[in-house]
Parts: structure tokens; sequence; C-alpha cells
């Protein structure tokens, strides 16, 4: 029977490990947007792969499922995908076969056929392959194996992982994958580059071209006639078509590249009122026959950043834009492409002229939407917060232009407008910072091609290539705000400025009046108030931050307490009955005032805290009041802890009642301190990137929760104190070994409780801390205080083990801050070595000394 027993339990054990490292997958509705994204035409051909995936951890493949494209996967970050497809042979030997992805997070190793062909971070870029023709079967499927890792690092990928507010990295594939069949003799790229006459009448074009395997066709002669021929045909819009032909000369290269020049007259233009667009198609003809064909979107207008202005088509210009995060799994759910177009046209009806994909690489039919819409698209490098030691490694900067480069080559297939980032919250007037900028926008500087860079703090010097400088609102004092840039402007600069975040957290929700801080009400005033600023100072624009509310990797405590950040205008879906929305909508067209109510202030102290301090102090009185031995023993721990420790030591009368009273009332008091101290800091900037610099989510989110969750926050504080008071005497009970004086352990743990005893006294005091620290007037004083205080504890502690084991007090002080020092510097090496930690901190030092401009 008890063989039985014993077998089915460890049955239990290995069925329940087995069933817990299944692989967990939610599969998402499909979607087919495979066409959009190429764009391709006859003779070019698509295979889809949305379906038939094997999804699976282990490279045994033992524990596998079947799912579909999309899908997500929970609590793995690291996963690999496995699918086969067919090719006949006139396909292997007569095309060029290329893998597309939409976009994959974050670095990929992608075997074919058992050979790794390809091992790079690329981020969700939209991004193709060309398949090797000698790894290509055709007697059986070709596999195709991708290993993806969503691991983010805190120097080698990017985005970083220690970026502010950043959105959740969903682990999954979330955008298509299929294959490409092209001709062998294919238009690998080309780009048509142009710029408009002073009078908008006549475009004068630079076409760019490369053509692969030009030379190796086999049924071509010298009297074949090769043309390339370019046609501008209206998309959305009636009007001319315009056809330009180029003869080729035979010739036997690999690759061919060309560029001519052409004159395009009287372009019908694009506008944010008006979005032409022309469909740009290049063909490859031989005898007039296609031999191949691509095709894409342009636009023609006239954008020029001068003398501290943005022109557009010879008008003035100022962006008027929102940021747009998008959850992509919630808007796989919510229809895909008909959501984001309801997004998007939502934007654009409410008088918005630009969305800023900001922290993210955005979905390419995001960028293609808003072209067809109207919208100028601002697509960033997700570079956020980037410690200067960063900027000046070479590894580095390499990878940053390589990925720079990369956004700009695969987006610009959709749209023409789009405004280019080298990335947010860069420190303001650093060397390093401009150096950096200037190496990403090398040889970037050509008409139309339009660059920003957000900063913490206003840029003040210009950067070579640089058209628009960025500046980041943290609920910045709109006055505070206005006399900052009147400063900067007053200069002899003739930098182009906008807002390139204004963030003002909601976490109250409606609540009568814009005097409640934080609620919807005084956003929707802070809002107004900020645009009138941009306004009055004639900056060239500004950003809301952002359309709806997302959630991130790290938590946030600026972000708000809940699961999703609290800084989006809408929650799930747009409405126009949002007062903030209402406000917006006003500024940007011009509409009347719209009455925002005034409502009272709200007293933000807690009444828990002046409950709790209030009971132990009562707690403590009664003890006082009620025993002359306990008030004795206080006044003698307080006043003269020496005799006090050697009474401990020497074992006389102590009552253990008293003293765990003592401690109840001591964990108490040390909990209710922190946690005011933390309810205090719940959104504060500083705290949270100090946190964020750790590169632990966990610490965040605890923090987080600590802190927004004061009463749940007192009590784990409670257990916590405790918990560390039993393991620090157990700790000076273990180093005893190395002594001759044997104490007991109950004789220590007393000890370091009578010498927590001022705690007691800061009762009062807490009763009305939370106030103090509210008006702001004494905070350095009581940082002063509290380190001070805490330092005295420290001593008392020490000269409780100098007299407890009779050893020498020098030796005590000098061994217990030779451990102090060990454990935090061994902290500080460990978190360095795998999240660079201190170079975050420096950062963050930095950053918090322009926030607040």
């Amino acid at each position: 029977m008890a063989k039985k027993i014993k077998y089915s339990f460890l049955l239990f054990i290995l069925i329940t490990v087995s069933v817990n490292s299944q692989i967990k997958v939610r599969s998402l509705p499909n979607f087919n947007v495979d066409s959009l994204l190429v764009n391709d035409s006859s003779p070019r051909k698509i295979i889809r792969l949305s379906e038939g995936w094997k999804v699976y951890t282990d490279t045994e493949k033992k524990d596998f499922k079947k799912v579909t494209i999309p899908f997500i996967i929970n609590e793995e970050k690291s996963f690999n995908i496995e699918n086969e497809f067919l090719l006949s042979q006139e396909e292997i030997n007569n095309s060029t076969i290329k893998l597309f992805w939409g976009g994959i997070y974050s670095s990929i190793d992608i075997y074919l056929n058992g050979s790794n062909i390809f091992k790079r971070s690329i981020g969700e870029i939209p991004y193709e392959i060309e398949l090797p023709n000698d790894l290509l079967l055709t007697d059986k499927p070709n596999k195709i194996i991708i290993n993806v890792n969503s691991r983010l690092d805190s120097k080698n990928t990017i985005p970083l992982k220690q970026s502010f507010l950043f959105p959740e990295n969903k682990v999954g594939i979330l955008r298509s994958i299929f294959i490409r069949v092209l001709p062998k003799t294919n238009i690998a790229s080309f780009d048509l580059n142009y710029s408009l006459d002073t009078k908008l009448s006549t475009a004068t074009a630079n076409l760019k071209f490369s053509i692969n395997n030009f030379g190796t066709q086999k049924e071509s002669s010298e009297k074949d006639v090769i043309t390339v021929n370019l046609k501008l045909i209206p998309k959305n819009f009636t009007g001319t078509t315009y056809s330009f032909d180029f003869p080729i000369a035979q010739s036997n290269p690999k690759e061919l590249q060309k560029d001519f020049k052409l004159e395009i007259p009287n372009p019908v233009l694009w506008s944010n009122e008006s979005p032409n667009i022309y469909s740009a198609e290049l063909s490859l003809l031989m005898n007039k026959q296609i031999v191949d064909s691509k095709r894409k979107d342009i636009s023609f207008f006239r954008m020029i950043s001068d003398n501290r202005t943005l022109t557009f088509n010879n008008n003035p210009f100022v962006l008027k834009g929102i940021t747009y995060i998008v959850n992509e799994d919630d808007l796989i759910r919510s229809g895909y492409l008909d959501k984001l177009k309801k997004d998007l046209l939502f934007i654009k009806n409410s008088g918005f002229n630009s969305v800023r994909f900001a922290k993210a690489y955005p979905d390419p039919l995001a960028i293609k939407l808003c072209n067809e819409l109207g919208l100028f698209s601002l697509v960033e490098l997700p570079l956020n917060s980037v410690p200067e030691e960063f900027l000046i490694d070479a590894e580095f900067r390499l990878r940053a232009l390589n990925r720079f480069n990369e956004m700009i080559e695969s987006y610009s297939q959709y749209s023409s407008s789009i405004f280019w980032g080298a990335g947010s919250s860069y420190l303001s007037n650093s060397t390093a910072t401009e150096d950096f900028i200037n190496y990403l926008l090398t040889n970037r500087n050509h008409n139309n091609f339009i660059t920003y860079s957000s900063f913490v703090g206003f840029q003040k010097n210009s950067i070579d290539g640089l058209g628009l400088l960025g500046t980041e609102i943290y609920s910045t004092n709109p006055e505070i705000l206005s006399d900052s840039i009147e400063k900067i402007l007053s200069d002899d600069n003739n930098n182009i400025y906008f807002l390139s975040e204004i963030n003002y957290p909601n976490y109250n929700g409606p609540s009568g009046g814009y005097l409640i801080k934080n609620s919807t009400e005084a956003r929707a005033k802070y809002f107004g108030q900020i645009i009138d600023v941009a306004e009055k100072n004639k900056l060239n624009g500004f950003f809301i931050n952002t359309l709806y509310n997302y959630s991130g990797e790290f938590g946030s405590l600026y972000g708000g307490n809940k699961t999703d950040f609290q800084l989006g205008i809408f929650n799930s879906n747009p409405t126009s009955n949002n007062l903030e929305y209402k406000v917006l909508e006003a500024k940007l067209n011009d509409k009347g005032k719209v009455t925002i109510p005034i409502g009272s202030d709200k007293d933000e102290n807690k009444l828990t805290f002046i409950l709790i301090a209030l009971g132990l102090s009562i707690l403590m009185a009664v003890l006082i009041n009620t025993s002359r031995k306990f008030r004795d023993d206080c006044s003698r721990a307080f006043f003269r802890p020496y005799n006090f420790y050697s009474d401990i030591r020497d074992q006389r009368i102590i009552s253990g009642f008293h003293t765990f009273i003592l401690l109840v009332v001591e964990a108490g008091s040390i909990s209710l301190l922190f946690t005011i101290l933390f309810y205090y800091l719940r959104t504060n900037i500083l705290v949270e990137k100090i946190l964020l610099s750790f590169g632990e989510p966990k610490i965040l989110h605890g923090f987080s929760f600590l802190a927004w969750n004061p009463e749940k926050g007192f009590i784990i504080i409670f257990i916590l104190i405790i918990l560390k008071i039993i393991l620090l005497s157990l700790l000076i009970k273990g180093t005893s070994f190395f002594i001759k004086t044997r104490i007991l352990l109950s004789s220590i743990f007393f000890m370091i409780i009578w010498s927590l005893l001022p705690f007691t006294v800061l009762l009062p005091v807490e009763l009305i801390l939370y106030k103090i620290l509210a008006n702001g007037s004494f905070n350095t004083l009581i940082i002063v205080f509290i380190s001070l205080f805490w330092l005295w504890i420290l001593q008392r502690i020490f000269k409780g083990i100098h007299v407890l084991f009779e050893t020498n007090k020098l030796k005590v002080y000098f061994y217990g801050l030779i451990i102090i020092v060990f454990v935090l510097v061994g902290i500080s090496v460990y978190f360095q070595m795998t999240n660079s930690t201190l170079y975050y901190l420096s950062n963050t030092i930095k950053q918090y000394r322009l926030i607040s401009l």
C-alpha cells in the first residue's frame, strides 16, 4: 500500500510538471493583408504561410502546438516556429524566392532545411530575405524554422530594456509571414526622389533602381530591346497618367543599378485636405513584354524646414498631432484593418494632421492608411533614455545606424509623407547626444526628408541634418514652460521647436472639477493651456500623448496604479462624449471655448495614516502608563543604551511580553513611515526612473503596488520588517561563531528590538508627515532628517553588538560598515554587469534636472 501511494505521488508530480511545461499559446483571429503589404502584381505571386505552423520551446519538439498566425505566447520569451511549403522545379529554376515578414519582436534566427540563413536583431521592422536556391527542395516540402528571442537587453537591442513608459512586449507572431515568388530577373528596389520648384508646378525627380540577375536571362540576345518604364498612375483621384521609358543597354552584371533624371509637369499635390496619391509602377520590359513589375505609392508635396518655420506647399505649417501606441493583439481582436482605419479616421476628423508612432516600430499598414487619409506619419527609432556611455560606443552606434537605415528603407515603401525620428528622451545640450544624432543622419539631407528627435529639456544647439527639435513635457506647469520657451527663443538660434510629447496622467477620472489634480477635468484644462502656450510662442507643433491607454513591460508610477498607463484620452473606443476630446477638438478647429467645471480641491492625505499613527501612539502610551517597569526600561534604553544592553547580555529581567508589544509598535511605525513615503512618491518620475535603471520589472511592479495601495502596502511592509528583524538576528548569531563570547539568540533579538525604540518617537510626526511632504517646502530637510535618523539607528545596533559580545567598539563599527559597503558594492557590480545600472542611474539624474526645465 505504501509503495502504491509513493508511485501515485510520483506520477502526480510528473503529470503536473508535464502540464506546467506545456507552451501556452493564445490564438487570435486570422487576417489576410499579405497583398497590401507588398503591393505585388503579375508576374509576381505570394505563397501564404499563415496556417500550419508548429510552435515549441524545446529543440527536440516533444511539446509542440499547431497554430495559425497571429498568436501570442504566454510566460515565454524564446520559442521556435516551423512550417513547410512546396515549390516546383520550374519555380526554383526560373524564380527568385523571398521570405517576407511584417515584423517580429525582437531577434530571430532563420533555418531553411536545416541551414541557418539569417541571424539578426531586426525588431518589428518589415523585412525580407532571399532564400538560397541551392538549399530549396523540389522532391519534398521545404522546412523553415524561425527561432524567436523576444528578450530585451540593456545595451544590445533596440529598443533597450530600460525604456521609460514603453509598451508591453507581446511575445508571439502578430504580423504576416509569407513567401514571395519573383521572376529570376527582377526589380530589387526603386526610389523616386524629387523636388518641387517654388511655384509647385514642376517636380524634378531622380529615379534610382536596381535589377537582380540582369545578365542571366537565357532567352535574351543582342537584338532584344530592354526598357524600363515608369508610370505614375492616379490612385485615388482623377488626373493625368505620366509614363517614362528608359532604354537599358545589354550587359552581363548580376545586379544592374541605374539612375535617371526626369521632370513631371503639373503633378497633383498631396495635402492633409486632399491626399492625392500616385501609384508608381516600374516595369522591366523585354521586346515590350513585361519581365517584372514593382509598385509603390508616391505623393508630391513640398516641405521645407528653415529659419524657425516649417512650410508645406508654400504655406506655413504647424504639426497638430497625437501619439498612437498600438496594442496589436487588441487591434487584431477588434477587426485589425477596420479598427486601424477607424482609429486613424477619427484622429483625422478630430482636426489632427499628424500621428506620431512612438516607442515602437508601427504596423506598415498604419503608415499606408495615414498617407491615404491625409495624415503625416512620424516614424522613429525606438531608442529612449540612452546613456551617454552607449552613444559613444562604436558597436552601439553602428547597430543604431543600421536599424535607422533599415527602418527608412522599409517604411518608405508604404508612404512618402513620413517624418523620420532618431529616438526620444535624449539629454538635451549633450555633446555625446549631438554627435550621435549627427552620425545617424549622415547623408540624409535630401528634399522632403524631414527628421526630428525628442529631447528631455530644450536642445539649444542645432544638429546637422536634424530638421525639428522636440521637447517632452511631463505635467510641467504651463507658466514655467512658457518662461522656458521664451528664454530659448530669445537666444540667437533658428531651430524649429515642437512639443513632441505632452503627458498628463489621469488617475482619478471624472471628479467634478479641475482643482482635483490628475482628474479628467484637470487634464482637459492642462491640454488647453499647453496648446495655448505652444501657439503663443509660435512653436511648430505639439503632440498629445496618447490616443489610448496602454500597458507596459515594467509597470509605472507616473503612468498610474492600473494595468494600463493612464495617459490616453480614451481607454479603448474613441467617443466624442469626452471632456478632454471636446477641449482638444475645439482647440484644433478654432471653435468656442469649452466650459470645464472648477470643483473643489481634494486632500490626498489618507485617513488610514492618521488612524494607524493614533492607534500605535495610544498603544505605546497605555504600555508606558500601566507598567512602571516598561517605562523605566524605555527610559534606560533611550538615554543609557550601554547599561540597558548590558542587562540584556546578563539576562536580567526584561519582560518578553512588553518586548513583543514594543516590536509591534516599532514595526508599525517603520512600516507607516515607508508607506507614507511610498505613497507620496507614487507618481514621482525620478523614483520610477531609478527603479527602472535596475532593469528588473518585478522591482518597479512591487514598488508601484506598495505605493498605490497603501493599506495593503502597510501590512506587507509590516510583515517584511518583522521578518527582517528575525533574519538580522540570525545573521548576527551566525557571525558570532568567529568570536569566543556566546550569546543567546533571544538576547540578540531583544537587543535589535530595543535598538529600534526611537521609531516610537516618530509616531506623532507621522500623523502630519504626508501634509508636510505635500507642502514641498521642507522636503530637503526631511530627507536629511530621515537619513540622520537611520544612521542613529544603525549606531544603536552597532553599540548593542559591541556590548552584547564584549568586543572592541572600533572593530564592530569597522567590520559592520565594511559589510554594508561590501553588500552595496556587490549589488552595484551585479546590476552594472547585467543591466548597466550605473550608466542608467547617471542618465536618470541628468534627465531629472532637465524635466523641470
